[in-house]
């Protein structure tokens, strides 16, 4: 159990129902699991936050492959095991190594990889250990990725670094049909 309880409608002022009823008309007017079972305590801000998550996971051009690979990263630098259920086996299905997969996991040594995908590991954990992008990684990554796709990447990583957010802060447990291991977390 989170450490909130599942919004109803009557819980929402009445000036944010037309915002929950928007994001909860698929759900059946509640929402369980997950962080927009977070995010919904904020209706206007969860819908907000939706937009930019649509577009990002999927309307965005990138290749999907380095799209799951950064938020796997982002899952393992902030130690969300939420996020990495939910991303490890896309990750898996859209190409990404089971030896890669398992060594971010892990911690362990990285296996030889794709160019493309040395580099946005390195983008992502140089940023996320330094806070910044050394010329070098960040020229490697515009090569391989362009202007726009590199904004996304790191917009993407932004967004699921919010998402570890409310997901670990408000202590969201992980479904209980699940494929992969849980995320060990030190």
């Amino acid at each position: 159990m989170a450490r909130l309880p599942v919004v109803t409608r009557d819980m929402v002022p009445e000036e944010f129902r037309e915002a929950f009823d928007e994001l909860t008309a698929d759900t059946g007017g509640t929402i369980t699991g997950g962080p927009y079972s977070i995010a919904i305590n904020s209706p206007e801000m969860a819908r907000r936050r939706s937009h930019l998550t649509a577009y990002l996971r999927f309307e965005s051009t990138f290749p999907k492959r380095i799209q799951e690979l950064a938020i796997l990263a982002t899952a393992r630098f902030f130690d969300c095991p939420y996020i990495w259920n939910a991303h490890a086996p896309a990750a898996r299905r859209e190409g990404v190594s089971d030896a890669l997969v398992d060594a971010l996991r892990d911690r362990q040594p990285l296996p030889p990889m794709a160019d493309d995908e040395r580099a946005i590991i390195n983008y992502c954990n140089e940023f996320y250990r330094n806070h910044r992008i050394s010329a070098s990684t960040f020229q490697i990554a515009l090569e391989h990725f362009g202007a726009q796709h590199l904004v996304e990447i790191t917009a993407l990583m932004g967004n699921y670094a919010q998402t570890a957010f409310f997901l670990n802060a408000f202590e969201v447990q992980l479904p209980t049909e699940r494929t992969e291991p849980v995320l060990p977390v030190d």
